[in-house]
């Protein structure tokens, strides 16, 4: 009983992703669990973009994501931060996130606003990401470093 309610939940957040993005786009990816995008319109992706549990994206500044592209469960996309400059209450900036071809987003790492993400880099769970990556390998740590 519970692995049909699991299954049905499942395909209930399929249904929900090809709402979002249509059929054509839908065909691209896989999807292995819950999800949240916002702004939605925001959000481009090539083909191969797997997205796992929990997954967080908000999209308010753009993200980009090239081919094959892993996002594990618990991990986030933040396109936008809040305004330390204006002092303005619960104003927010933010710039557009990149991610290139081959890159594994591992379980509960944050991306944040303006980060670019070169090809073939591995993101280590509970890794964030607030530099952009220039050169391929492994990053693990808070903030992100190159281990590898």
């Amino acid at each position: 009983m519970i692995l049909l309610v699991e299954k049905l939940i499942l395909k209930c957040h399929r249904i929900r992703f090809l709402i979002l993005f249509g059929k054509e786009k839908y065909s691209l990816c896989s999807i292995f669990g819950s999800f949240s995008i916002k702004n939605a319109n925001r959000f481009y992706f090539e083909k191969g973009l797997t997205i796992n549990d929990y997954v967080y994206i908000n999209a308010a500044y753009g993200i980009s994501l090239g081919e094959n592209v892993s996002i594990s469960a618990g991990a986030k996309l933040i396109s936008l931060k809040l305004d330390y400059v204006t002092g303005e209450l619960y104003g927010h900036v933010g710039e557009p996130i990149s991610i290139g071809n081959n890159v594994q987003i591992g379980a509960g790492a944050i991306i944040l606003p303006g980060v670019s993400i070169c090809n073939n880099v591995i993101i280590g769970a509970g890794c964030i990401v607030s530099r952009s990556i220039s050169e391929p390998g492994v990053y693990v740590g808070v903030p992100a470093r190159k281990i590898r």
